[in-house]
């Protein structure tokens, strides 16, 4: 299976599936040259999210924007 978007809301956060993980992205533009931050759901957080939509994850992608070096970051060049 290949990687699916869910959901988004354009410079918020990007929601992706790909087979049974759900990886949440949050593009950052600072530090330069800006960064998607990227956090795989674990089985807690997937079940909420399935169950209540994005506003169960409303904590974490705040989380993201400010300690965005405690996740994965993908630089944008």
């Amino acid at each position: 299976m290949s990687r699916k978007l869910l959901e988004q809301k354009e410079w918020e956060y990007y929601l992706y599936e790909d087979n049974d993980t759900i990886e949440l992205s949050v593009p950052i533009a600072r530090p330069n040259p800006g960064f998607d931050v990227i956090h795989i759901l674990d089985g807690p957080e997937k079940e909420k999210y399935l169950q209540t939509g994005i506003t169960a994850l409303e904590n974490r992608i705040a989380d993201m924007k400010v300690n965005f070096y405690d996740y994965k970051m993908n630089s944008w060049r």
